[in-house]
């Protein structure tokens, strides 16, 4: 490193470089920002070059500044291997992880694996990064994240994962809708509902898997009305009598009043959740957390699943 360089410096760098924004990275760093700010001041003083520009679009790296980027962040990463080398050599496993997860209600069905690690390896540190599953993917092959969480199918490609947990999809209905105290449904049964569904830019591939599952049992859903995000995010508007879905059950949002589950019978379906990290695994603190996880959870039947 250049003379007078620090390895805060670069620390600092590389965070304003993953955020491209002063205020985020100030967060991620756990420093205020006028701080971070000085640090990419004395580093650009050090270089005799700006890094980064700064106008009415946002920042964004100049031409030094993608130069440093790829060489920092590889130092960083050495810098943290070696140190994690050193540590399991003694005995001792050390480091962090970075866990990608869609919702709170995956998160929690994550919570005895990671309470059980922790009591095994107390010195590891968990840190967390809510997104969509193709967020989470970016930002895993971008080096941001160690796991993802996410639904399967997904573009996988130079990726280890682990399935572990199976959802059936059911039927979600207003409290007092009609249909409620019906036992279960085929999926015909719904053809002459309004539904509430979530936007095609959102879930592309459950919402075009959904609408060939319709096409099969002989209709076209009549959309009411389309929420982004994440599936679970209908469920008040279900509540609320605006229409009914099609959705991943999660015995827990069972809790949220005004909507009722019933079965789907034809055609059953379901989706995976899946643990995902970059091949080889990054640190040996990933490959334990990947060892115990494969303990902990079997893996779903094969058979043919739709994913979201």
């Amino acid at each position: 490193m250049v003379a007078g360089m620090e390895l805060r410096h670069l620390r600092y760098f590389v965070a304003v470089a993953e955020e491209l924004n002063f205020t985020r990275a100030a967060a991620r760093m756990r420093v205020a920002q006028p701080a971070l700010s000085s640090q990419i001041k004395d580093l650009e003083y050090e270089l005799q070059t700006p890094l980064f520009e700064r106008g009415r679009a946002g920042v964004q790296l100049t031409r030094a500044g993608k130069a440093l980027f790829q060489r920092a962040r590889g130092i960083l990463v050495q810098l943290a291997e070696a140190a994690n080398e050193a540590r399991t050599a003694a005995g001792v496993i050390t480091g962090s992880l970075v866990l990608g997860y869609p919702s709170g209600l995956h998160l929690n069905y994550l919570r005895p694996l990671i309470s059980a690690f922790r009591r095994a390896q107390p010195k590891v540190q968990f840190d967390f990064f809510h997104a969509l599953p193709a967020q989470q993917l970016k930002a895993l092959r971008e080096g941001r994240i160690d796991l993802a969480f996410v639904t399967l199918p997904a573009p996988l490609e130079g990726l280890d994962h682990l399935a572990i947990w199976r959802i059936p999809f059911k039927v979600v209905l207003p409290q007092r809708h009609p249909l409620a105290k019906r036992p279960a449904f085929e999926l015909h049964d719904l053809r002459n509902e309004d539904f509430v569904f979530c936007t095609r830019e959102s879930r592309p591939e459950f919402y075009d898997e959904f609408f060939r599952q319709c096409a099969n049992a002989g209709f076209r859903p009549r959309v009411v009305k389309e929420v982004g995000g994440y599936p679970t995010n209908m469920l008040g508007l279900i509540a609320m009598g605006v229409g009914v879905a099609v959705l991943p059950h999660f015995e827990r949002a069972e809790r949220i009043t005004g909507i009722v589950w019933r079965p789907l019978t034809k055609p059953k379906l379901w989706v995976d959740f899946a643990l995902v990290w970059r091949r080889p695994a990054a640190s040996r603190v990933l490959e334990q957390f990947a060892a115990a996880a494969q303990a902990q959870f079997p893996p779903p039947p094969e058979e043919e699943g739709w994913g979201t």
